[in-house]
């Protein structure tokens, strides 16, 4: 398991702070300039990300 999660979903990154999980650094994709948030993995944070994919399809 690698110890840090990169997410380049703004919803997906909200979602997980919405859990209390706040990102380690927030950077600048250099090939779209679009931000992505870098988050230190956790067997909480596969949970969240795993619920994340389960209720996305269904709203």
């Amino acid at each position: 398991m690698r110890d840090y999660f990169h997410c380049y979903s703004k919803r997906l990154a909200c979602f997980i702070m919405a859990f209390g999980i706040r990102y380690e650094k927030k950077l600048i994709n250099q090939k779209n300039g679009m931000p992505y948030y870098t988050f230190k993995k956790t067997e909480r944070m596969d949970k969240i990300i795993d619920l994340y994919r389960k209720v996305i399809h269904t709203i």
